[in-house]
């Protein structure tokens, strides 16, 4: 028989949430829920010597903090903790609140904190080893800061697992640019098809500034004639400059005026060299 009762909130521990993707659209829309009818449906835990560990409903829990509840309702899971983590799947995967990500990190926890194989978390989830190895590598192929990312829910899921097709010493880098540029999940694919294509001493170049993306976003319209293209390009790089370099000079960092002025110099080698082409002709 299913044991229910409620639990005082600070009597609930959050050890599992890091293996739950924070979803700031859902959050507000349960912190709404729960501000009109209370709390519906109750939360499962399991018991420990110390006290009750959340392994499902983590959003209720943060919307109820808000809210100043003092207590939920919730189910007591009977199993131990490995398969209260199991059941961190399971329980969300008929209801498919709960992303191939998230199956990757309780499988990783499975794997790495509670030791066991890959045969073993197979047999445990009732699924064949092949689909564990295949979320083990996902999760396996994310730096430690898109990871980080993802669990606060700065990005989303698909832009992790983007991110994961890049080998893990370059993805912070492309993680800045698509915070930097507010890149969706489409401009964040072509970035990456980018950086796996292009030889490694242009990637810095794109990662400063990703052209070939963001004119996508507001297209030239069109000419009649072939001339206006470099003008068009250079007021492109003005805008730029200006972006780049926020209001006022004095409030632009070393590095960023550092960089700024080697593109200047580069600009101004490239006029000299055009300078010198058209004096010969």
């Amino acid at each position: 028989m299913t044991e229910y009762m409620m639990i005082p909130i600070n009597k609930i521990g959050q050890r599992y949430n890091e293996l739950r993707i924070i979803d700031p659209r859902a959050e507000t829309a349960m912190e709404r829920s729960m501000q009109f009818y209370g709390q519906m449906t109750p939360v499962v835990v399991c018991q420990t010597e110390k006290h009750s560990e959340m392994i499902d409903g983590f959003k209720r829990l943060r919307a109820a903090i808000k809210l100043n509840f003092t207590q939920l309702s919730a189910r007591i899971f009977p199993g131990r903790i490995r398969a209260a983590k199991a059941a961190m799947i399971q329980l969300n995967i008929k209801v498919r609140t709960i992303s191939d990500l998230e199956k990757a990190m309780v499988i990783r926890s499975l794997h790495r904190d509670d030791g066991l194989t890959q045969v073993e978390i197979a047999a445990l989830l009732g699924r064949h080893k092949s689909w564990v190895c295949r979320r083990l590598s996902l999760v396996e192929r994310l730096s430690e800061e898109v990871a980080d990312h993802l669990k606060l829910g700065l990005i989303t899921t698909t832009i992790g697992r983007e991110l994961s097709r890049l080998p893990h010493g370059n993805q912070p880098g492309a993680l800045q640019t698509i915070i930097k540029y507010h890149f969706d999940s489409r401009e964040t694919s072509r970035l990456v098809a980018l950086l796996l294509t292009e030889p490694r001493w242009n990637h810095d170049a794109i990662l400063r500034f990703p052209e070939p993306i963001l004119e996508n976003r507001h297209p030239d319209p069109p000419s009649k004639s072939k001339e206006p293209s470099l003008f068009s390009r250079l007021i492109k790089l003005e805008i730029w400059m200006k972006a780049t370099s926020h209001t006022q000079p004095d409030h632009v960092s070393i590095p960023e005026c550092n960089r700024l002025l080697s593109v200047m110099d580069r600009i101004e080698t490239i006029f000299d060299g055009m300078r010198k082409q058209l004096g010969s002709m």
